[in-house]
């Protein structure tokens, strides 16, 4: 996939429906622009927004090919979205008969109620937030019951919930993850409870009845999060979870951006949400309110994480090693990170053949250069 800002632009242009056939470079094939739009995972998304360009009269025509290559493409990820659509009702099927409460999150979510239409919103899993660890375990040992297969996350201290697959074909794999803690790290994990977070809950009728998401203003602040940590870990910045954040704003009314702004305060996450909204703002040529701005900027300063570094993987270390209590934990802690189950290993580096010991050997290679850079 070329990596090139120009084409990355471009992507971002049309996903928010703002580009113009004469802004592609002239040296990408439609290949390539399919290939960066997949990587960013917003294919569904650009082929929805060139279809209705080209509806519009007057409006310059875009090559064929173009047109072409993002249709074939956009119509293999939607057989994908209804899969997962019908996955997530079995699972909410299965979490109603066991009586556990629970709230569907990121993109499993958002689909349903913040994008106008579910296939909109590429997604590579369902996610699932639950009061606690018990009711994870229940609610894994029913999916297991009904042919999906546990896997092994990196710890319970480094990841916060339990992984379910099903294997659908070679290239595809369903993956319910359920988690017990809204984020998957100590430094933000205690951040909400499960009370607070279902109290603004919101409907989700078109996966059921009791399917409910995080409300609008949570849902902001954890893929502002989400984000974080997966900057944290050296995952790109995906044009997806940045039009997550543009498309939440968009609903926005006055009260919500305070609402947003006390809670990023008194959560301590005032950094993170900035750095986060400026980001996607920029990208989608969005204006945020001044008032939020300052009042983050300015909150910001007394935060012990500094937003700027997220993507330094050093200093995420350091500082999730620091936010656990005690001395026990942080050595568990430190345990997990570095020899984690080889289920975790595999969904890293891929090679279900390959062994434990082969796996360990790359994930220290992959440290030590983390480390020297």
């Amino acid at each position: 996939m070329p990596d090139c800002t120009p084409t990355r632009a471009w992507l971002a242009a049309w996903a928010a429906g703002a580009a113009s056939p004469g802004s592609i470079g002239s040296a990408l094939t439609p290949f390539d622009l399919v290939a960066a739009a997949r990587h960013e995972g917003v294919v569904v998304l650009v082929h929805w927004q060139l279809q209705q360009a080209r509806r519009e009269p007057g409006h310059s025509s875009m090559p064929e090919a173009v047109l072409q290559a993002f249709a074939v493409a956009a119509r293999t990820d939607a057989m994908v979205s209804m899969l997962f659509e019908a996955e997530s009702r079995s699972v909410l099927n299965a979490m109603t008969a066991a009586g556990i409460p629970g709230l569907l999150l990121k993109g499993s979510a958002l689909a349903y109620w913040a994008y106008s239409a579910p296939h909109l919103r590429a997604c590579s899993d369902v996610d699932l937030l639950v009061p606690s660890r018990e009711a994870a375990e229940l609610l894994a040992g029913r999916l297991c019951h009904a042919g999906l297969q546990r896997s092994e996350t990196s710890g319970d201290l480094v990841a916060y919930e339990l992984m379910c697959r099903r294997r659908i074909s070679e290239e595809l794999q369903l993956e319910v993850d359920v988690h017990w803690r809204l984020a998957n790290s100590p430094l933000f994990a205690d951040a909400f409870t499960f009370d607070e977070l279902m109290a603004e809950s919101i409907l989700l009728p078109r996966l059921g009845p009791l399917a409910r998401g995080l409300g609008l203003v949570h849902a902001c602040i954890h893929a502002c999060v989400h984000r974080a940590l997966n900057l944290s870990i050296g995952v790109d910045d995906k044009l997806k979870w940045l039009y997550d954040l543009e498309v939440l704003m968009a609903l926005f009314k006055p009260s919500d951006w305070q609402q947003l702004t006390a809670l990023s305060i008194s959560k301590g996450l005032a950094g993170v949400v900035l750095n986060a909204l400026e980001v996607s703002a920029t990208t989608f040529g969005r204006e945020l309110p001044g008032a939020l701005t300052t009042a983050l900027r300015h909150a910001e300063l007394a935060e012990p994480l500094a937003a700027r570094n997220l993507s330094d993987w050093r200093y995420m270390q350091r500082k999730t090693f620091k936010a656990l209590p005690t001395v026990s934990l942080r050595l568990r802690w430190l345990c997990q990170r570095v020899f984690p189950s080889r289920d975790y290993l595999v969904c890293l580096y891929g090679g279900e053949r390959r062994s434990y010991l082969a796996l360990l050997a790359e994930r220290f290679n992959r440290a030590l250069q983390r480390v020297s850079n």
